[in-house]
């Protein structure tokens, strides 16, 4: 049985984005595909965790690897959850525009900037990372289904990112996002599980919350790096994907961003007494998803060239339908558990 509170607030959130459908579809679609980047990576990243403490072992792993697990078992409910924007990719997407009106950078991309070969790679994503479920929660965790995983996961979600990240503005490219993508992912999945901590093995917890901390500082240099090359680099088609988000909004939230992902957690983290409180940890927890929901609408917002004022509230019930769904399944698994 679903837990009432998380399956309410879902329902909620949908009839939203019901009456979002009759109001402005493709602010709907653009909220949609933020929210659904929000939602995957919290499971992705549990993936990546439960493939690293099945090569390395180690206390801290052992303590919350039912919180992992139960993180990654909402995968399939985010996959399902594509479905819609796979027919929102006319809307979303430069690329898909007739090829002569395309800049000559982007029309040198169509071999891989195209409609079949773009479904064919999403089943493919959705295929391989449900078989990491599968190989790291239905059968006994092996070295070398976790070396695939991890593997598999670096390949799989840098070419996600380049497919439903970079190419809403398809004359941008960098290596660096996927790497950067992925960390957020292991961020997320980390502030998760804290989320969902029992209150018991502080030490166990501590541990996570030290790891969870070099993640975040992980994430900041990736930024910064990405940041450097591409300002360095100088290219007119490059440059144009920071100067969407110079104006004076997406400035703003990109200092927020910071502050929320980097800032604040590094202060609250630091001492040993921070990382072992459950309070401090619960309220890190939540400015790293705060802190990652403006990063996804940093991410993919300023690609459009006019945004609509339902926005404000299709994102939130967009992430309170997906999010509902999540916890309610996560908390089942985890009440199943228990029993």
């Amino acid at each position: 049985m679903m837990p009432r509170g998380p399956a309410l607030l879902a329902a909620v959130g949908v009839v939203a984005c019901l009456l979002g459908l009759r109001v402005d579809r493709l602010a709907l679609a653009q909220a949609w595909l933020v929210a659904v980047l929000c939602l995957l990576l919290g499971p992705l990243g549990a993936l990546g965790a439960l493939a690293t403490h099945g090569l390395t072992g180690g206390r801290w792993g052992d303590a919350t690897a039912p919180r992992w697990q139960a993180l990654a078992w909402s995968l399939p409910l985010v996959l399902l959850a594509m479905l819609p924007l796979l027919w929102a990719v006319d809307g979303l997407f430069a690329w898909r525009a007739p090829l002569e009106s395309l800049p000559e950078v982007v029309q040198a991309k169509t071999l891989y900037l195209n409609l079949p070969f773009f479904l064919l790679r999403w089943v493919v994503y959705a295929v391989l990372w449900l078989a990491m479920l599968w190989a790291l929660l239905l059968r006994q965790v092996r070295p070398l289904a976790c070396v695939l995983t991890l593997i598999g996961l670096l390949y799989s979600v840098t070419f996600f990112g380049f497919d439903w990240v970079l190419s809403l503005e398809p004359s941008f490219y960098t290596d660096i996002f996927g790497l950067w993508l992925l960390v957020t992912a292991v961020g997320v999945a980390a502030a998760l599980v804290m989320l969902l901590d029992d209150g018991r093995r502080a030490a166990a917890r501590a541990d996570v919350a030290a790891l969870w901390l070099a993640v975040l500082l992980g994430w900041a240099f990736l930024a910064f790096a990405q940041y450097i090359i591409v300002w360095s680099g100088n290219l007119p088609h490059e440059i144009g994907w920071y100067l969407h988000r110079s104006t004076p909004l997406w400035r703003a939230v990109s200092w927020l961003v910071f502050v929320l992902l980097v800032g604040l957690p590094f202060c609250l983290l630091l001492t040993g007494r921070g990382r072992r409180s459950g309070r401090v940890l619960r309220a890190t927890a939540v400015l790293v998803l705060l802190g990652t929901v403006l990063q996804a609408a940093w991410w993919i917002l300023p690609a459009f060239d006019e945004l609509s004022s339902h926005l404000l509230w299709l994102l939130p019930a967009s992430l309170l339908a997906l999010g509902g769904g999540q916890g309610a399944i996560v908390s089942h698994r985890l009440g199943r558990d228990s029993t």
